[in-house]
This record gives C-alpha cells, sequence and structure tokens, in this order.
C-alpha cells in the first residue's frame, strides 16, 4: 500500500508536469516504477487548490529548487589540492611539535647527564683524599656518590633517544663522546667500586704503624686482590677515557674534562696502594719471607745528577719482620774506584756517560735510567763490603724534609753551627737549604762535609723510624707518596716480582719505552763539579702544537735554566762550592754553571728541531742547539751543555714528536728532581 506525497511535492510535480513514479513502503523502503507497473492517470490522486490565489501558487512554483549544476574537472582538482595540502600541513605540525618536544625531552636528559657526572666527579675527587688519610667511612661515602651519579647517567644514556642523535651528523661526535665516557665509568662502578669499597674495609693507612722501628700493616695483604682488581678496571678506564675524542660543545667537553681528571687521580691512588699491598709484604719481611738488607744512597741536589744529586752518602737499611736496622752511612769516596767495568758495559751508555758510570760510585748515576743506576751501585758496594744486598734506595734532602715535617725537628751535632750552639735543629722548613746550602758557607773540609751529609742521613731516619707510631703513620705514608711523585724516593729490588710491580711507577724511576704512553725526559747533570746547583733555577714545560694525519703528535719543549748567584757574593763562596780548580775538562769559572742537559724524544718518536736563546745562549753554551745527538736503550737522545755567569738565563727549545701509536694521548715529562718550590 502507498501513501500520498505531500501537498508541496504534488504541487511542485503538477506544476511542472511531472508525475511521481516513487512510493513509499509501510517498512519506510522507496520503490521505484517499472513497466509493469506504470500508474494510471485515473490513479493519480490531484491537488486539491482551492483557497490558493494565483500570486501564491506562481510563488510557489518560483521557489523550486533549481537542478545541481555538475562541478568542472579543474574545480575537483582545485578542491583536491586544498584537502591536500591541510592534510601536509597537519603531517609536518605533528613532526614539528614532535621534533619539539623530542628536543624538550633530550634537553632535559642533557642537564640530567650533566648534572649525574658532576655528581659521579666529585664522588671521584672525594675517594684519593679519603684514602690517604685513613677515612673508610669518607671513602665509602664517595664511593656510593660516584656509583649513584654514574648510575643516572647511565639511565639516560642508554635510552633510545641518545643511540639516535649519536648517528647524527655532527652533534653525533658529541653524543656518542658523551655515551662512551658514560659507559666507561659505568663500568668502574660496576666491576671496581665493589671491590675497592672491601678493600677500604679491610685496610686503612691509620691502621699502618711504626713503633720502636718495627711495622705493622695489618689488613694489607688481605686487600691486595681486591685492590689488585680494583686498579686494573679503573686504569683501563683512565685509558679508555683518554681515547674518547673532545666533544665540540665547550659545557660537554668541561664536564668530560673535569671527570678524566678525577679519574686518572683515582686511578693513580688506586694503583699506587694495589702495588703497595702487593710488595710491601715481602718486602719489608712481614709475611715471613726472611730478612732484606737494602742499599741506601743519600743523594746531594747541590751537585745535580739525572736522577737527583751527587751518591754521595751509602748505608744499608736491614729489615727483619718488620723491624728496621740502620747502618751508619759512609761518604762515596770511601769506596774505591774500580780497574775494569763493575757489570757488562753497554755501548750506548758508555758513549753517552763514559766509562767511569761502571767504575766509580761517584758517577753511578749518572744515566737518569735508576734501575740500571741501582744495579751498578749494589755491584759496587757488593764487590767492596762483601755484603749481599736485596734492593737499592735513593732519598734526598727534600724527602727528609718532608718527612720531618710529620715526625718533628731532629738535632744533629755541628761544631761550625752558626749560632755557636754546636748543634742545628733540622725540621720541616729547612733541612734541604741546610743541607745543600747553609753547612757549605763554614769553609768545611770536603770530608768533614761528607762526615755532616752522613750524620744527618743517619739521625733523621733513626728519629722519624722511632717517631712514626700510630697517630701520625698516616700523614708519613702521605708524605712518602708525595716526595714519590716529586723524584725524591726510587726503589729497585733484586727479585723479579717485585721489581714487575713497582716497574712503570714514579719510584722505579725508568726510562719510558712505550710508544703507546709518549714521554719526554728532560735530565741535568752538573759539569761545575762544585755545589752551585742551589743557584740553578729550573722550568720545564711542554705544549702540543700539531697532530700528524697518522696520530703522531708534536710538542714544544721548553727548558729554561737561570743562574740566580749574586755575583757580588762569589767571592765569598768555598770554592768547594763554585768548584775552582776541580772541574774535570770544563773551563769553568767561580760563579759560573756548566750544567749538561740530556732531552730523552718518546719512544718511537724522534727530535724534531731545537734552538737554543737567552742571555746564556752564547760563548760556551752556543747557539746552534744539541752538542750531540745519539741513542740510549732505544731512545734518541739529544745533548747540550749550557754554562751560565751569575743572572743570565737559557732556554733550550726542542720541538719533539711522539710515535703513530701514541695517538689520542696526552704526552707527559720526566725530569730530574727539582729542589725548590718555585720551580716547576
Amino acid at each position: 500500500m502507498t501513501t500520498k506525497t505531500n501537498d508541496m511535492d504534488d504541487m511542485r510535480n503538477a506544476s511542472n508536469g511531472v508525475a511521481d513514479d516513487t512510493a513509499t513502503h509501510d517498512d519506510g523502503r522507496t520503490a521505484h516504477g517499472t513497466s509493469d507497473d506504470v500508474v494510471q492517470p485515473s490513479d493519480v490522486v490531484r491537488p486539491n487548490l482551492d483557497g490558493f490565489s494565483a500570486d501564491a501558487l506562481a510563488d510557489v512554483t518560483q521557489g523550486a529548487r533549481p537542478r545541481r549544476r555538475r562541478m568542472s574537472a579543474e574545480h575537483v582538482a582545485r578542491i583536491r589540492r586544498r584537502r591536500r595540502v591541510r592534510r601536509v600541513l597537519l603531517v609536518v605540525f605533528v613532526i614539528v611539535a614532535a621534533i619539539g618536544a623530542f628536543g624538550a625531552y633530550m634537553g632535559y636528559s642533557a642537564l640530567q647527564v650533566k648534572r649525574a657526572v658532576a655528581e659521579a666527579s666529585q664522588g671521584a675527587s672525594a675517594i684519593p683524599a679519603a684514602i690517604r688519610s685513613g677515612d673508610a667511612n669518607a671513602a665509602k661515602a664517595g664511593m656510593t656518590r660516584l656509583s649513584n651519579g654514574v648510575d643516572k647517567a647511565y639511565a639516560q644514556t642508554s635510552g633510545f633517544g641518545w643511540r639516535m642523535l649519536g648517528a647524527l651528523p655532527v652533534i653525533g661526535d658529541d653524543v656518542t663522546a658523551v655515551r662512551d665516557t658514560v659507559g666507561i665509568m659505568h663500568d668502574v662502578s660496576v666491576n671496581a667500586l665493589p671491590q675497592l669499597g672491601r678493600a677500604a674495609g679491610n685496610f686503612s693507612t691509620t691502621s699502618i704503624s711504626v713503633n720502636d722501628g718495627t711495622v705493622s700493616m695489618p689488613g694489607l695483604t688481605e686487600s691486595a686482590d681486591d685492590l689488585d682488581q680494583a686498579s686494573g678496571v679503573i686504569g683501563d678506564a683512565e685509558i679508555d677515557l683518554g681515547r674518547v675524542p673532545t666533544p665540540h660543545i665547550a659545557q660537554i667537553a668541561d664536564a668530560l674534562d673535569n671527570a678524566r681528571g678525577k679519574f686518572a687521580e683515582l686511578a693513580d691512588q688506586v694503583d699506587v696502594y694495589a702495588r703497595i699491598a702487593n710488595v710491601a709484604p715481602s718486602m719489608l719481611d712481614l709475611d715471613d719471607s726472611g730478612a732484606r738488607t737494602y742499599l741506601v744512597i743519600a743523594q746531594n741536589n747541590a751537585e745535580v745528577r739525572p736522577t737527583g744529586g751527587l751518591p754521595g752518602s751509602w748505608g744499608t737499611l736491614t729489615v727483619d719482620g718488620g723491624r728496621f736496622t740502620l747502618s751508619d752511612f759512609v761518604s762515596e769516596s770511601t769506596l774505591p774506584q774500580l780497574d775494569s767495568p763493575v757489570l757488562d758495559a753497554q755501548d750506548d751508555e758508555i758513549a753517552l756517560f763514559g766509562e767511569n758510570l761502571l767504575t766509580k760510585p761517584h758517577d753511578v748515576n749518572f744515566t737518569p735510567d735508576y734501575p740500571r743506576a741501582a744495579a751498578i751501585a749494589k755491584a759496587m758496594w757488593e764487590k767492596d763490603r762483601k755484603q749481599t744486598i736485596s734492593g737499592v734506595i735513593m732519598i734526598d734532602p727534600c724527602l727528609l724534609q718532608s718527612l720531618l715535617a710529620v715526625a718533628g725537628g731532629v738535632t744533629i751535632n755541628d761544631a761550625a753551627a752558626p749560632d755557636g750552639s754546636g748543634t742545628v735543629t733540622l725540621n720541616g722548613s729547612n733541612t734541604a737549604q741546610y743541607l745543600l746550602h747553609d753547612s757549605y758557607l763554614e769553609n768545611r773540609t770536603p770530608g768533614e762535609q761528607d762526615a755532616v751529609f752522613s750524620a744527618v742521613a743517619r739521625q733523621s731516619f733513626d728519629h722519624i723510624l722511632h717517631a712514626a707510631n700510630g697517630g701520625n703513620s698516616a700523614a708519613l705514608l702521605n708524605a712518602v707518596m708525595t716526595s714519590t711523585r716529586q723524584g725524591h724516593l726510587k726503589v729497585w729490588s733484586v727479585r723479579g716480582a717485585e721489581q714487575e710491580r713497582l716497574h712503570d711507577t714514579a719510584i722505579a724511576g725508568e726510562l719510558e719505552t712505550k710508544p703507546a704512553e709518549p714521554n719526554t725526559g728532560v735530565y741535568l747533570s752538573d759539569g761545575t763539579q762544585g755545589k752551585m746547583s742551589w743557584y740553578l733555577d729550573r722550568s720545564v714545560t711542554s705544549r702540543r702544537t700539531r697532530t700528524l694525519e697518522s696520530g703522531a703528535q708534536q710538542y714544544a719543549v721548553d727548558v729554561k735554566l737561570a743562574n740566580t748567584v749574586n755575583a757580588a757574593d762569589v767571592a765569598g763562596l768555598p770554592d768547594y762550592v763554585t768548584g775552582k780548580g776541580m772541574s774535570e775538562g770544563y773551563d769553568v769559572n767561580p760563579g759560573e754553571i756548566a750544567t749538561v742537559v740530556y732531552v730523552y724524544a718518546p719512544a718511537g718518536g724522534r727530535l724534531v728541531d731545537w734552538t737554543i736563546s737567552g742571555s746564556g745562549s752564547g760563548g760556551s753554551s752556543g747557539g746552534k742547539g744539541f752538542d750531540t745527538i745519539t741513542t740510549h736503550n732505544g731512545l734518541t737522545v739529544g745533548v747540550k751543555k749550557i754554562t751560565l755567569k751569575p743572572g743570565e738565563t737559557a732556554t733550550l727549545s726542542v720541538t719533539v714528536q711522539t710515535s703513530e701509536r701514541a695517538a689520542g694521548t696526552t704526552m707527559t715529562i720526566h725530569q730530574t728532581p727539582l729542589i725548590k718550590e718555585n720551580d716547576q
């Protein structure tokens, strides 16, 4: 059954003269007419138009909806283009918003990493001081802070965002440098700090004691393995950190450089204690391995030699079950000069230092290679004294002064004391000056001067060994370690395992022969044959000037010497000081200082160029640079003799080149120990 359409549709269809051929069923469906279902005229219901005016009907017919026109292809294309642009703009907006959000997040993350690395660096810097002071709680607190900071930084940099940024050009290198640095620090946190914490719990420097000449180090042996493992991990980390490229962004570079510095200090400290833990028990016979007797040589820095100074006084130190027994010291002049080398001669050292190196006790440390000098001295002592030596220890007045600063002053007999008291009290501020300068002004004979030097060495060490009780043991150990870094204490052992532990440390005093660890050596030897080195100021500086494509680096090394003696005072100096009449083969006038300078190129590297300048660069010093260039222990060596009149200066400027294998590392300088604080 169909329904009628509304009146308006009927009127519109009627006015158009068209009959509607659709019908709506009761269920709402619309049916269209077909040829079999034609509506007959009699079936059409005509609208009732009664009551409608002609005008109204006209309005209705005129208001009928016009037929819709088809859009052109161009118009459709325009619409599609607009829609496409809107979609593109929307996508761009989303991308920009995402990038902005990602950038904001990464900026926040970078700030968190910077703070975390700073926290880790502060923790790392606190550990060495705590270890030196024996404060186990402070050491553990520093380790906790280091670990926490590293964990925070690692959590940030190990995420997807940092990995993605690391793949980008330009900034990717900086991001990778940060991630590598944090990763290296994380390895230390996981694989070294637990062991270091256990060691700190077992051993403390405050537990070291020296009572009545007997040393005790409880817990040291038990800590050896943990210290070994921690030292290995931290040492590798220091090397790896040194190889991480410096970032371009200054703030990041500064933060990472600071972290490197703190880790380097930590690595050095832990390495020292690991070595002590492995050699001290046997070398001090704390493990009942047998008594040891060491040759002790007190050097006189007033007559400079490559290892420090003239080997003036010789004595022995016997250690039995940790108990020290020190013999009297004798002058080197009491030992005979030999007719033939005491050890097999090496051609390069004979050419460089002469045969006296192996025949004359006075000259055993012409070589800067301390193990070689020690072996020669041992052989000479054993040949003359028929006493078996377990090792050789070289000390100097600067070490004595550092130890007396902790142990307290010692009073020695000195008939020529300026105040007429017949005694002199040496302490932490005047020992070096007294032994290297003041004592020479009393016009003693060489024999009397040697006796004073030997007495000071004997009495000072005896005083230190009996004054080192409990409370100041950590301070004494720190004084020893500081003096060792400065080159004032050197030790050599005849036992291979112990010497291997000492190898590659400041206390070993070796020439650096590893191409991957670049080092330039600057060593001085007195040519005046007096005691004028007290007046010789020295500074040694270096700066990197070039990096070659091969990875080799060039450094400018400047060695500046100055004769500080007042010309007006020269006439009052004893001949024993000025060297008047004592110089063998040198034409040196009173007041002048003749010094032979040895510059060793880095292993696997070379000396590139050299010049000498300054008021004292002419005359007997010559202005052409090195007098000789040769080799020693496989290292290239330049030799220059410089003679300075009072007030003169000279600067030997040398360009050295490292091995290609040293790429990415920083060159260090080893030099003859300094004796004045203002030197560098």
